[in-house]
């Protein structure tokens, strides 16, 4: 039966470069509530940049001509089965409530079996409210790098398949820019926000909201149910999916930097690369979007936020809520934060065992990393190798973790630094770094880019002739600005 499917998969895709074999979202919901149908505006010129062979062979996707594959990739041509549609959503953003948003400058593509594609950079759509419906050369590249480098750390999120350029059609942001396309692709239901389920409640279309519940309910479980307290079982998910992720951006210092409503998926991974960035030297406070005055989004208000957040899908569910049934969402979300979190830090300190100490060790070195202004990544990294920072071989917290070190008996050193080295990355990707990549593109050369995508496919590694990209940030970084602008 397995070879079987195999050889259905392989007879399927091996004589052409892609083709869409369904759409739920557009067969399962209506389109004059939940999209609308959408022709992608044409680019002129697009080459293909980069695309990313490892999903290509995952999906069984055929390679052919570059200059074919940016025509389909860029939505000049549509691809086999395509049906372009543009989502609507609302949100709130910045902690205001915006009553409609959606997809302005981006389609979904179709299906491949449970992938859905997702291209950025379209063009306008009727959800565009005046934008110019295009991505940037700067911003796509950050996407790309960034979703690359999070699968790779572990972290759930979408994946970028290509990136398409256009150096004749230029785009006015802070200053006039190129425009790009990205492709991303994941499972369906990870481009439904919480902002989705919002645009109807405030509406008062309470069938729709319903429709939605069901419709993420089938594709999220890949079945119908039918009991009566399945949305309360739905929202718990929801939380239970959102607390482990935000825990894992916390143990590695990612900083999503617009945590909209709209920007948070009901699946529990993440979504909508902008002013991101990994904390370096600084932590408590710590903001890389410079729109974000009064720090709403800072690095420790994260877990804050998306609590706010579900507190928020909470009330677009009411009408759904069995409320005879308990059910608690936000205990659901702190409950799988916190464990998820010591967990990681747990096992970043190099630990096996529990004890309820280890919670003062972690949380403490986290207030010594941020006084002492020491870099992170490469704390975790080197605390594998003993080697500590000079202030923190001075603090009682020293004493303390070695002790608790000994505790663990006959555990061997090499096996603790193999499974360390294991959760503690070598490689971030630094603002830096994409800074960098981005001016060398922006001059038509790609081999920057190329080369942090390898880099950041094998954070883990030692990678000797990389070990420039393992040192802290040079001074000038500080000066870097990332906007919203994208």
């Amino acid at each position: 039966m397995i070879l079987l499917f195999l050889l259905f998969i392989f007879i399927s895709h091996v004589q052409t470069f892609l083709h869409f074999n369904n759409n739920t979202y557009i067969e399962q919901l209506p389109s004059n509530y939940f999209y609308s149908f959408i022709q992608p505006k044409p680019v002129p010129e697009p080459y293909l940049i980069t695309i990313n062979e490892e999903l290509m062979s995952l999906l069984s996707i055929s390679m052919i001509d570059r200059r074919q594959m940016a025509e389909y990739l860029s939505g000049n041509k549509l691809l086999s089965g395509s049906q372009p549609a543009a989502m609507i959503y609302a949100g709130h953003q910045f902690g205001y409530f915006t009553s409609q948003l959606g997809d302005g400058r981006a389609v979904l593509l179709g299906q491949l079996n449970q992938w859905a594609f997702h291209a950025k950079g379209t063009g306008p759509t009727q959800y565009a409210r005046g934008g110019d419906g295009r991505a940037v050369l700067r911003s796509s590249i950050r996407e790309y790098l960034a979703s690359e480098a999070m699968f790779n750390l572990g972290i759930e999120t979408t994946r970028a398949l290509s990136l398409v350029g256009s150096v004749m059609l230029p785009v006015r942001r802070e200053a006039i820019e190129t425009a790009a396309i990205v492709v991303r692709i994941a499972p369906i239901v990870a481009f439904i926000r919480m902002g989705t389920f919002e645009l109807f409640s405030t509406r008062g279309q309470y069938d729709q909201v319903q429709q939605l519940a069901d419709f993420v309910i089938k594709n999220m479980y890949g079945k119908t149910l039918t009991n009566k307290n399945r949305y309360n079982l739905l929202l718990i998910d929801i939380a239970q999916r959102t607390g482990k992720l935000v825990a894992h951006w916390q143990a590695y210092g990612f900083t999503h930097g617009v945590l909209n409503t709209d920007n948070m998926n009901i699946i529990g991974s993440t979504i909508d690369y902008g002013p991101f960035g990994f904390v370096e030297t600084k932590l408590q406070g710590y903001v890389p979007n410079h729109s974000d005055d009064e720090s709403r989004y800072a690095f420790d208000q994260q877990p804050t936020i998306a609590a706010w957040n579900l507190a928020k899908l909470r009330l677009a569910l009411n009408s759904l809520i069995d409320l005879p049934k308990p059910i608690n969402e936000q205990y659901e979300f702190w409950l799988h934060f916190n464990r998820t979190y010591d967990k990681l830090m747990r096992k970043k300190l190099g630990l096996t065992y529990y004890m309820q100490s280890d919670k003062w060790l972690y949380e403490e070195i986290i207030r010594l990393l941020d006084l002492y202004h020491i870099d992170y990544t490469r704390f975790w990294r080197q605390l594998a190798d003993d080697i500590i920072p000079i202030e923190i071989q001075k603090e009682y917290w020293y004493s303390v973790y070695k002790q608790r070190l000994t505790s663990e008996g006959s555990y061997a050193k090499k096996i603790r630094r193999e499974r360390m080295n294991r959760i503690n990355p070598k490689y971030i990707l630094r603002n830096y770094m994409a800074h960098v990549a981005i001016g060398k593109a922006q001059k038509g050369d790609f081999n920057e880019l190329d080369r942090l995508l390898h880099l950041l496919r094998h954070p883990y590694d030692e990678q000797p002739d990389m070990n420039e990209y393992a040192q802290v940030s040079p001074e000038w970084a500080k000066k870097i600005i990332i906007s919203c602008s994208s």
